[in-house]
């Protein structure tokens, strides 16, 4: 049998008393922190977290933006203030038990503001449905017209383009509304619309922004004329300062790097034959009237309709025979494709001024495309 040794009495009082005096000890340390939280206009802020940084320790102020929260050790604690949309903040508690916080809005792009046909407003405010182009997405490529600048930068904007010569392309905003009358949306350049053109005759280097409204709010600003969508074109103006002189140019080369072969004129020829051969195969005979087309004559040609039914054609394939034997490389070729696709260069200049004070700005610029 094993017996437990006895604590004495004096060394258990003793325990305890060292024991009190540590949890008092700790909680002399602990402090009850309040205060406010605010906005920098002074409205409360419910909802704010405020908590000890470092730790799990927290809580959210009222109604009226009050908390109250204890901090186990005030000298090294830091109090973080948080909340949606602001900035967060940090202070040290050290000696102080009332602390009240002012949190800054913070700011970010839905703060970019937009023109709406009747006025400015911030990205964030807009309840329409409306498509912004910056100045630098415009010119980000060199392009001929404006409408290939924005092409494919505006989600539900149909924007075409018309490779033939002298001709424009058009915009068509969430499909086509009608069989037959126009589907081209109304263009605004700085509040006044269009009606002879569109934007194709503007230099992309002087648009500062393109809005485009594509929802039924259009219709509300300027009636049945934006029943197709409104594109507002906003350009650049003076700004208040020295005066600036600024230079753009771009030099761009355009070229097909891939083409079918084709036939030169003997190839051809010699394909004509065996095809007037094949041709004139009689079945009840089983004999052909024509000779094969390895085995050209000048007699077989002339029988030929490809050959004979164009007289400058004609010349051209006598000039085989000039030898009274064929020689292929006597028939010039002439290459139509090389001619229609030679390289092209275009180029863009433009010379822009600005300046103003602040009762007068001015902008002006020069372009060459």
């Amino acid at each position: 049998m094993k017996f437990m040794k006895k604590i004495p009495f004096n060394c258990i009082l003793v325990l305890i008393l060292l024991f009190l005096f540590s949890a008092e000890s700790f909680g002399q340390n602990a402090r009850t922190i309040t205060g406010k939280v605010t906005d920098s206009g002074g409205a409360a802020l419910p909802g704010t977290n405020v908590i000890v940084q470092g730790t799990t320790t927290g809580v959210q102020t009222d109604i009226n933006g009050n908390y109250s929260i204890t901090v186990q050790d005030p000298a090294s604690a830091i109090l973080e203030f948080s909340f949606v949309g602001y900035s967060k903040t940090q202070i040290p508690v050290g000696n102080m038990s009332k602390i009240d916080a002012v949190l800054k809005e913070e700011y970010t792009g839905l703060d970019e503001i937009v023109v709406t046909g009747y006025g400015t407003q911030k990205k964030s405010d807009i309840t329409g449905s409306v498509v912004s182009v910056s100045n630098e997405q415009i010119t980000a490529r060199p392009v001929n017209n404006v409408f290939q600048a924005l092409q494919g930068k505006a989600a539900g904007v149909d924007i075409t383009t018309s490779l033939r010569p002298g001709t424009l392309g058009s915009i068509s905003i969430r499909g086509a509304r009608s069989l037959t009358a126009s589907n081209s949306p109304l263009y605004v350049v700085d509040g006044i619309p269009l009606i002879a053109s569109g934007i194709e005759t503007l230099n992309e280097q002087d648009i500062e922004s393109i809005e485009i409204l594509k929802d039924a709010s259009a219709t509300a600003i300027y009636g049945s004329r934006g029943a197709n969508g409104v594109v507002l074109v906003t350009t650049k103006r003076g700004t208040d300062g020295q005066f600036q002189l600024n230079y753009s140019g771009t030099l761009s080369n355009e070229q097909m790097i891939w083409r079918s072969g084709y036939m030169n004129v003997a190839e051809f020829m010699e394909f004509s034959r065996w095809g007037a051969y094949y041709a004139s195969y009689n079945a009840s005979t089983g004999l052909y009237s024509r000779l094969p087309g390895n085995t050209p004559t000048l007699a077989n040609d002339a029988t030929i309709n490809y050959f004979t039914a164009e007289p400058t054609a004609w010349q051209n394939i006598q000039k085989g025979w000039a030898g009274s034997t064929w020689d292929p490389s006597l028939v010039e070729t002439f290459d139509w494709l090389g001619v229609v696709t030679q390289p092209a260069y275009t180029q863009e200049h433009t010379i822009s001024a600005s300046g103003g004070t602040k009762t007068m700005k001015a902008y002006g610029s020069l372009g060459y495309l």
